[in-house]
């Protein structure tokens, strides 16, 4: 595949210490082969500027962050003007 990595995973492959290439059981060229895969299925895969949002299912929080077990689809919003928060609640 070998293709021009953005400068910030050129960093990660470069700067990549033996010992945390060990913990994941990769070299320095599977990880190279990892990251421009990933590249390369983002760019073919991944909504472009302009194109409509995914339809997505997911479970909403209450006030306080908890799991309610009330699921909702974002098509179920259209037309109406909403906010997504994404980031890890664990």
């Amino acid at each position: 595949m070998a293709i021009k990595l953005p400068d910030k995973f050129e960093n990660v492959v470069q700067n990549a210490s033996q010992e945390w290439l060990d913990t994941r059981g990769k070299t320095r060229d599977e990880l190279r082969k990892f990251i421009e895969a990933r590249i390369v299925r983002d760019q073919e895969k991944s909504p472009k500027v302009g194109d409509p949002a995914p339809d997505f299912e997911l479970e909403l929080l209450d006030a306080r962050g908890n799991r309610t077990g009330e699921m909702t689809r974002l098509s179920s919003h259209f037309g109406k003007p909403i906010g997504l928060v994404f980031g890890s609640y664990t």
